[in-house]
């Protein structure tokens, strides 16, 4: 009888801890880009395990996802990502999901978009700078991950914006460069990530506070310093900071349009060369992981410094290595901002 006993003992011994392990496993959750995951890995906490799909170091819009990737999305619980053809690869993505019955947010259906102007009327009067700024109102690393191993490892409410209504054209879908809309974003994860588990309601809903806090302040610094400066005028290397210059009264004048990876004509950079001139600009914008080319050309010509202008769209490895992160990115494009602005 004892050894009955000691048997059903070791038994119970190997089974259960195997079943409380497989009950404890986390949801998992993938994000398509970095600045959503950064909000999203903050708001999981240990939780959640969040996966970054688009590989850091990477530029969002040419990447593809690998087999191995697609593999891991068919697994996933909820899949977040930017639509409005921010990359190529997500719409048809989050149909295949969706019809496998996985939860998917395109985020652009949740948050005020700012329609496209398209890359900029250069021969417009520039005359007259002076700036009035606007006021608005995997294991490793604790169950997250930034991207596949196998690629490269790791608006406000007036007529121009919608939250839902996408029949006017195109809209710009660099999303996370209005704070508040990441502020939607934030208060939108909290709550599917509370569907997801319960339990930790409300643990999710006080780190998306603490984000939130922080976003209303770095809105707050961008009004406040981008206030009074001589120039309000931007030359980008492509139109990715619609946002901001929609928010902090500012006039961006671009490169390239939504697509980095388009060729700017020789009158385009004809006559951004004339705009630099007329304006007395002294600063010209290069993102990171954008080619310099057309940037430097324009730079030489009219005598220009390139400063950089890094729509956080993915990290660097030199970013990992110094601890940058979305906020620490933002607080060193205004700085930059300022700068070139002054």
């Amino acid at each position: 009888m004892k050894k009955i006993l000691m048997a059903i003992f070791i038994l119970a011994m190997i089974i259960f801890p195997a079943f409380s392990n497989v009950q404890a496993e986390e949801p998992n959750v993938h994000v398509s880009i970095y600045p959503i995951y950064e909000i999203a890995d903050r708001i999981g906490g240990e939780r959640l395990n969040i996966h970054q799909v688009t590989p850091d170091g990477t530029e969002i819009h040419g990447y593809e996802p690998s087999p191995r990737v697609l593999g891991q999305l068919e697994n996933t619980d909820l899949f977040i990502f930017i639509g409005e053809k921010l990359q190529g690869w997500t719409d048809n993505v989050a149909e295949n999901l969706k019809a496998d019955g996985i939860q998917v947010i395109d985020l652009t259906e949740h948050v005020n978009l700012i329609e496209y102007r398209g890359d900029h009327d250069h021969s417009h009067d520039h005359g007259d700078d002076d700036h009035h700024g606007h006021d608005h109102g995997d294991d490793d690393d604790h169950g997250h991950d930034h991207g596949d191993d196998d690629d490269h490892g790791h608006d406000h409410g007036d007529d121009d914006h919608h939250g839902h209504d996408h029949a006017h054209g195109e809209y710009d879908n660099h999303i996370w460069l209005d704070f508040n809309n990441m502020i939607m974003i934030a208060e939108l994860i909290a709550e599917e990530f509370s569907a997801l588990d319960p339990e930790g309601e409300d643990e999710f809903h006080a780190n998306a506070d603490e984000v939130i806090n922080e976003l209303r302040e770095l809105d707050q610094a961008y009004n406040e310093g981008l206030q009074d400066l001589t120039h309000n005028t931007i030359i980008v290397s492509h139109a990715a900071f619609g946002y901001l210059a929609e928010n902090y009264g500012l006039n961006q004048v671009a490169v390239t349009g939504l697509d980095p990876h388009s060729e700017p004509s020789s009158q385009t950079i004809r006559e951004l060369i004339d705009l630099a001139h007329e304006t007395g600009l002294e600063h010209i914008f290069l993102e990171v992981l954008a080619s310099p080319r057309a940037v430097d050309v324009i730079a030489e010509e009219a005598g220009l410094e390139v400063l950089t202008l890094n729509p956080a769209a993915g990290l660097r490895e030199e970013d990992i290595e110094n601890d940058e992160n979305y906020f620490t990115i933002m607080y060193n494009n205004l700085e930059n901002l300022k700068e070139a602005l002054k």
